[in-house]
This record gives C-alpha cells, structure tokens and sequence, in this order.
C-alpha cells in the first residue's frame, strides 16, 4: 500500500457474525482486510441470498465507493472474527498522489479478473464443478488446483473443511439440498470421503480431470 494512504485508515473489529455494511446502504468506506474472513451476499430476484465473494486477508472490498456507486450493491459479515482497516471515501478524496491513483486502477483491474472468474464459477461450471473447485482450493498440497503432491506418492490428502455446509453452499451458489446431494454423489464415486467436519482426497488428480472434461 503506498505511504500516503496507510496513515488514512483506522483499524476496525468485527465480530463474527456481525455486518460491516448492508446492500443498499450509503457507501461511505472501503476496508482492507487484515485479519479473518468476510463474505460478501446479496438478496437475487427470487429472494435467495448469494454469495458473491469471499475475502480473505490482504483483499480489499467495499472499494466500489472510489468509482461510480453511491450504495453498496452487497452486504458485507464477518464468517469469522475479523479485522479490517477502514478508509473513508472523504478522506481518499484527499489521496491525489499518482502512486495512489495507479495503485486504485491496478486494484479495480484484479477485481474484474476475479469477478470474471466468479461469473464462471456461478454460470459455467455444473454443481459437481463447482464442489471440485471448492475441494481443490482448500487442500493445503493440491492449492488452487496446482499439481499437488499427494498425486502418485500413495498417501491421501487429510484435511478440514473450513466452514459448515451451509455456508459452503453460499460460497458456491447453491441451495444447502443440493450441496449435500453432490456431497453425497461424489463421495459415492470414490472421489473423496467425509468424515464429518474432515475430508479425504485419495487423489487431487482425479478431481482436476473432473474439472479438464
């Protein structure tokens, strides 16, 4: 972050649970998440919530008051205990800088990135996708679908999920039956075992061909 505006902001708890700003609300800030985890959902035409993002630490969000809106068009919680840096739009109007200007545009344009891949993830990808995705990205040796080193080294990757069921299905766009039921169908394939709060990949390989198809 450029000097000139890490003396901007003020740090900022929040609760897990507990809403930093409201869909539709006056946009006044934007945060930099320090700490924890943030969710971004918004209420679709159906009435569903969706969510549309997850931040996690080091990622901006509520930037949308630097460019255009005057409203939130999300609402932000807090998954877990968090702490965010907040940096009103008033006091951002006074960071004129070029490195501040260019830092914004280089955040706006990894922001279209992400969302280009999020627009994928909800309209592209099918159900059993989208849990493979999911699945990949949290397997502390697979990463982001990276080659993983648990493919053909005969041991099988042990790790928690990280948030409950519901919530994943938030995450991935989906109603909490159909989680499960894709759950329940993959898990049948061999493709992973749960154990409660805990999974079991036998192979990350074989979910990346799921998702190379």
């Amino acid at each position: 972050m450029p000097p000139a505006l890490a003396s901007l902001g003020l740090r900022r708890e929040a609760a897990a649970g507990e809403v930093l700003f409201r869909e539709g609300e006056g946009a006044e800030c934007c945060y930099l998440l320090e700490s924890g985890e943030v969710a971004l959902r918004r209420v679709s035409r159906r009435g569903e919530e969706v969510e549309i993002a997850r931040i996690v630490p080091g990622e901006w969000f509520g930037e949308v008051v630097l460019f255009a809106a005057r409203d939130y068009p999300a609402r932000a919680v807090a998954v877990r205990d968090s702490v965010a840096i907040e940096f009103k739009r008033s006091a951002l109007r006074f960071a004129s800088e070029p490195e501040a200007a260019s830092f914004f545009l280089s955040l706006l344009a990894r922001k279209c990135l992400a969302l280009n891949r999020r627009i994928d993830q909800l309209t592209v990808m099918d159900a059993r996708e989208r849990l493979a995705s999911y699945i990949l990205g949290q397997c502390p040796r697979a990463g982001a679908g990276a080659r993983s080193d648990c493919d053909g080294c005969g041991s099988a990757c042990v790790f928690a999920l990280p948030a409950k069921k519901r919530e994943i299905a938030l995450e991935l766009g989906m109603v909490p039956e159909t989680l499960s039921r894709t759950f329940r169908q993959m898990e049948a394939e061999g493709l992973f075992k749960v154990r409660g709060s805990r999974i079991e990949i036998p192979s990350c390989a074989a979910l990346r061909e799921l998702l190379e198809d």
